[in-house]
C-alpha cells in the first residue's frame, strides 16, 4: 500500500468502504489444512500425508509458486554472488540421519543414506515434532510462522530481483516478533546474512515487526509511563534475561539463534508506545541504535503509519486484521466447506 492511498483514511474511524478498496488490491489470500488429532488421511501416514501438504502448500500455485521460490532464494543463498551450493545437512525424515541434502535449486531428491524420498521442506525439520500417524497442533501453528516469514521475504526478493532501488523507498511491516524458534531456526542465519549483505552494498532493507502481547509488553506498561515523549529504548541481552523475563543472565546469549531482529521500546506520545523489531544484520547481543538497518528512514515513516483507533496500533497491521477477519472475509466459508466434508 503506498502512503497516499493510506493518507485517505481517517486514522480515527476509518471509513469501510476505504478499507476494502484499498484492500481489494492489496490482500494475498494462501489457507491450509492438516490432518492433525482424530483425522487422517487414507492410504498413507499422517506422518507422510503433512510432510506433502507442507511441500505442496509452500508451492502454492495459486500463489504462482513465490513461496517456494522465496524459500529457494535464502536457503541456496542466491541473492549472494558465491558459488553455487548444496543445502546444509539437515535430519533425513526416513532414516533420522542428519546426512540429507539436496543439489543446488532442487526442490526434492532422495537421501544418500537411505534413498528416501525428500523435499525441500523437510529441512525446515516438520517431521521432528510428530509421530507416524499423529500430529500435535503446534505444526499448524509453526507451519503459519514460517510462511509468514517466507511471505514477508517473498516482497524483498521480488524487488531485490526486478528493481533493488525500490526497497530504499519501501516498509516491510509485520506483525509479531523478527523471530524464529526450534528447529526451524535455521532460517534465521541466511536471513541475517542476506541482510548483513545488502547492508554492506548500500541496499537497505526497512523491516519492522510489532509485538501486541507478551513480556516485552507487560515490561513496557511498566516503563512507559515515565519515559518522555519521542524516546526509544533497545535493552540488551542482559537486560532482557533479567528484568523482562525475570531470568539469571546465564547460558546463551538471549535470541543468538532466533532472532533476526533487535527488541525496540518505542514511546511516540502517551498513546503511541509500542514493541517493535528492527533487523540489524549479524547477530549483535547489545546492539545499538547505529546497528539497526535503516533506523532514520523507518522512524521517519512512523507517525505516517499510526492509528488512531486502537492504542499503540499500526495502520497497515490493523488493516490485515480486518481483512482475515472470519467474519467478514473468505475464510469463514473456507470452515464451513471443510466441516461438511
Amino acid at each position: 500500500m503506498d502512503n497516499y492511498k493510506l493518507s485517505k483514511i481517517d486514522k480515527d474511524t476509518p471509513h469501510p468502504f476505504v478499507l476494502r478498496d484499498i484492500l481489494a488490491d492489496s490482500a494475498v489470500y494462501h489457507s491450509t489444512v492438516f490432518p492433525l488429532k482424530h483425522v487422517s488421511v487414507e492410504g498413507i501416514k499422517t506422518y507422510d500425508a503433512i510432510r506433502q501438504i507442507i511441500f505442496e502448500s509452500i508451492k502454492d500455485p495459486l500463489l504462482n509458486d513465490q513461496i517456494m521460490e522465496t524459500l529457494k532464494w535464502l536457503v541456496y543463498e542466491k541473492w549472494n554472488d558465491k558459488p553455487k551450493k548444496q543445502l546444509e545437512l539437515f535430519e533425513c525424515p526416513h532414516c533420522h540421519k542428519t546426512l540429507a541434502t539436496l543439489p543446488y535449486d532442487m526442490e526434492t531428491g532422495k537421501c544418500d543414506n537411505c534413498d528416501g524420498d525428500l523435499f525441500i521442506t523437510d529441512m525446515l525439520g516438520f517431521h521432528q515434532e510428530m509421530a507416524e500417524e499423529a500430529a500435535p497442533d503446534s505444526i499448524a501453528s509453526n507451519y503459519m510462522m514460517i510462511h509468514e516469514f517466507l511471505m514477508l521475504l517473498s516482497g524483498i526478493r521480488y524487488y531485490w530481483e526486478k528493481d533493488k532501488s525500490i526497497l530504499g523507498d519501501a516498509l516491510f511491516i509485520k506483525d509479531g516478533s523478527l523471530s524464529i524458534r526450534a528447529q526451524y531456526s535455521k532460517l534465521v542465519e541466511p536471513m541475517r546474512s542476506f541482510l548483513e549483505y545488502s547492508h554492506k552494498r548500500g541496499i537497505d532493507i526497512h523491516i519492522i515487526s510489532q509485538e501486541k502481547t507478551g513480556y516485552f509488553c507487560d515490561h513496557l506498561e511498566l516503563i512507559g509511563p515515565s519515559a518522555p515523549e519521542g524516546s526509544m529504548f533497545i535493552p540488551d541481552g542482559k537486560y532482557i534475561k533479567e528484568e523482562v523475563q525475570s531470568r539469571p543472565n546465564e547460558g546463551m546469549p538471549y535470541g543468538r539463534d532466533t532472532n533476526y531482529g533487535a527488541k525496540v521500546f518505542v514511546k511516540m506520545n502517551n498513546y503511541h508506545k509500542m514493541v517493535l523489531n528492527i533487523p540489524f544484520g549479524r547477530y549483535k547481543e547489545a546492539p545499538k541504535i547505529t546497528d539497526l538497518i535503516g533506523i532514520d528512514k523507518i522512524f521517519s515513516t512512523l507517525p505516517i503509519v499510526l492509528s488512531n483507533k486502537f492504542e499503540g496500533a499500526l495502520l497497515p497491521i490493523e488493516l490485515a486484521h480486518g481483512i482475515a477477519s472470519l467474519s467478514t472475509y473468505p475464510s469463514a466459508q473456507i470452515l464451513k466447506i471443510f466441516s461438511n466434508i
